[in-house]
């Protein structure tokens, strides 16, 4: 009995030793900006943009220095009758540009725009997925402090009447028995309780590990009391759909990989079409002989003498390749096909889901609205109980069978009533509206 009772003091110092408390927004916000897996995704977004910034510079002209030296080792010069040595230098500048290559340069930025815009797609998609694990571990946190609340009031009783059982001991009027099953009783209720903290920290550990947070025994929640008066809030199924369809990043990803497939094919297709590049060369070069009987002009002399400025235009067509073009163009359209069915996937995908939430919605309201009804029965069977008892019509044990019994229907009824609140959070999700809690 002490053992239980240190434990649940240790559980409740650890508990009001937090010293922030978060509403279901922030824990939210924290998460769509902190989580590990966002945080890829963003550093990911960075990667294409600066595959698009690449992209625009790709009408750029390149530019590039060259040096050239040269050893030639000649076995007959008619100067000097006999073989030579010289040294060949050169260097100066070459840039080359694209003319015309079939506008791949503008279908390579438009693909680059796509892969960017689908990457931040992408993680929408993680954030929407982490905002429902949020939501279902934060309510998962409000359940068990009720069902807390729940065992600390059948605790209160069972404590009561312990201490009614004691003076009617002392009175000689009930066997020592009585008074030794109500002490078992306090026993299983604190265990209860003890066992209901040691769930409600286990709820906060989850959803402190969810956001990441490096000390979760300074962390809470905002408590939010939820009325037991709530009703379901009806959509229309065809309109859920068809906003889910236009606002879940699942399905523009989608959309984004077909427009992506279809640059990819312009993009093949223009191996088909001739390149034509310009070029320009402007450098000087510069001869030296071992041979001293040869005569050579002086170092600035020749680099004066021989600066040349070459302009040129090239032209490449295509004519026969094994065939890779062909087959390069044929397994982008494949690809094309595959992002269409990949679109009509995620929309499927979205359909189930969004016909699931809306059937679990409807199925856990109606389990609530049920559960409801049997802890109203449970009290009045619990209220005729206890005057039974007290009459001593029925004995301790049928009296502590009825109070479980609607502690039980009380406990139910309060995870009934949690399931369909986070069904219908994630309904709403679908739905377009964000997820939030009111306090109360």
């Amino acid at each position: 009995m002490k053992q239980l009772f240190f434990a649940l003091t240790f559980l409740v110092s650890i508990y009001s030793f937090a010293q922030e408390e978060w509403t279901i927004e922030k824990c939210i916000e924290y998460a769509s900006k902190n989580n590990l897996t966002v945080q890829q995704n963003t550093i990911n977004q960075e990667i294409f943009n600066k595959n698009l910034e690449q992209t625009y510079n790709a009408w750029l002209p390149t530019i590039s220095g060259y040096v050239d030296t040269n050893f030639t080792i000649g076995t007959y010069n008619p100067t000097i009758e006999k073989g030579y040595y010289q040294f060949t230098h050169s260097f100066g500048v070459q840039s080359s540009i694209n003319i015309y290559n079939g506008g791949v340069v503008q279908l390579n930025k438009d693909k680059a725009a796509l892969e960017l815009e689908a990457s931040k797609v992408q993680t929408a998609m993680t954030v929407n997925d982490i905002s429902l694990q949020v939501a279902n571990y934060y309510l998962a946190v409000l359940l068990n402090k009720e069902l807390k609340q729940v065992a600390v009031g059948n605790l209160t009783i069972s404590k009561q009447l312990l201490d009614q059982n004691k003076k009617k001991f002392k009175a000689g009027s009930v066997a020592q028995s009585i008074v030794a099953q109500s002490e078992s009783e306090v026993a299983t209720n604190t265990r209860e309780v003890v066992n209901a903290q040691i769930e409600i920290e286990r709820a906060l550990f989850n959803l402190a590990m969810l956001l990441q947070l490096n000390d979760y025994r300074n962390f809470a929640v905002i408590d939010v009391k939820i009325p037991e008066n709530i009703t379901s809030q009806l959509y229309n199924l065809e309109d859920v759909v068809e906003t889910a369809y236009q606002n879940q990043p699942s399905v523009k990803h989608a959309e984004l990989q077909i427009d992506v497939a279809t640059k990819e094919t312009q993009i093949a297709r223009t191996s088909l079409f001739p390149k034509i590049t310009g070029s320009f060369n402007f450098g000087t070069n510069y001869l030296q002989y071992f041979n001293k009987r040869l005569r050579q002009d002086a170092l600035l002399e020749q680099l004066g003498h021989n600066v040349t400025g070459v302009f040129g235009v090239g032209v490449a067509i295509p004519i026969w390749n094994q065939y890779s073009y062909k087959i390069n163009i044929q397994k982008a359209l494949i690809n094309e096909d595959l992002a269409k069915v990949g679109l009509l996937q995620s929309k499927q995908d979205v359909l189930k889901n969004v016909q699931s939430a809306y059937f679990e919605v409807n199925t856990s309201f109606a389990s609530y609205d049920s559960s409801k009804e049997a802890v109203k029965y449970a009290k009045v069977s619990y209220d005729f109980a206890q005057k039974s008892y007290n009459a001593g019509v029925i004995n301790q044990y049928d009296f502590n069978r009825s109070r479980n019994d609607m502690m039980v229907a009380e406990s139910q009824m309060l995870q009934a009533k949690y399931n369909y609140i986070f069904k219908q959070k994630v309904l709403d999700f679908y739905a377009g509206v964000p997820i939030t809690l009111e306090a109360k």
